[in-house]
């Protein structure tokens, strides 16, 4: 459950700031520790522009400790198709959007979600 749950730490990461204006996202996509990471955090606290790209901007930071990269940059939205969204982990005003998960890495993204007090959904 370690690797599974190092996205979620990862997405939280960014989810623990506010993250983005009315209509921004960080989509993060890469490897660690052999899975793939594909999952988009939004928000819908504003902040200003120089905020918003300092937290999401190129590589992400702390990954290659844990044999991995990753890349974050801005999309206007998070993408259609998420496999599971997490709505308001840790009481952050964010959705997390996760994408390419096999089912039970989904059932383990599920209960990271739960344990952090947030909403789980499967669009």
């Amino acid at each position: 459950m370690r690797h599974l749950t190092a996205p979620l730490v990862l997405a939280l990461s960014f989810a623990a700031a506010p993250l983005a204006q009315a209509a921004s996202a960080c989509h993060v996509e890469g490897q660690v520790a052999g899975m793939v990471i594909n999952e988009c955090t939004q928000s819908l606290q504003p902040i200003s522009d120089e905020q918003l790209k300092q937290q999401c901007n190129g590589k992400v930071p702390g990954l290659e400790e844990l044999g991995g990269q990753a890349n974050a940059r801005l999309v206007p939205a998070c993408p259609s198709g998420a496999k599971g969204v997490c709505e308001s982990p840790m009481g952050a005003q964010a959705k997390i959007h996760y994408y390419k998960r096999s089912a039970e890495e989904l059932a383990n993204l599920q209960r990271a979600c739960q344990m952090q007090r947030g909403k789980w959904t499967q669009p």
